[in-house]
């Protein structure tokens, strides 16, 4: 009887993971890839977790090139929960609810979950 109950128990266990999975999917969040870096004026980025409503801003200088401030973003969005992953010129942000604005640099941002723009 117990081992049945240890059986049931562990069953039951990964059914509610498989239930839990869709909502917490790796893939969402954003793909940020800078086009530009900032010109002859500074800049700034700001990141926002909608989920935790915690928003850190971080001042670019002027003449940035695109990978620093791809570099840049990468560590500011774990600052607010947001793990992030640098590639170059791009950085994926993970999670629901990463918001992305930049001032003074050129930005395309894609939806992970979708490999489209976010509206």
């Amino acid at each position: 009887m117990a081992r049945a109950r240890t059986w049931l128990s562990a069953v039951v266990a990964a059914g509610a993971l498989l239930l839990a999975s869709p909502a917490a999917r790796a893939d969402d969040g954003v793909l940020v890839t800078f086009d530009t870096g900032t010109g002859d004026a500074p800049g700034s980025l700001t990141v926002t977790n909608a989920a935790t409503g915690s928003t850190t801003t971080t001042s670019l200088a002027k003449k940035t090139p695109p990978e620093a401030c791809a570099n840049i973003l990468s560590i500011a969005a774990p600052k607010i929960g947001l793990k992030a992953e640098l590639d170059g010129r791009s950085v994926r942000i993970f999670g629901r609810g990463a918001i992305v604005k930049v001032v003074g640099a050129s930005i395309t941002k894609k939806d992970l979950a979708s490999d489209k723009p976010p509206g």
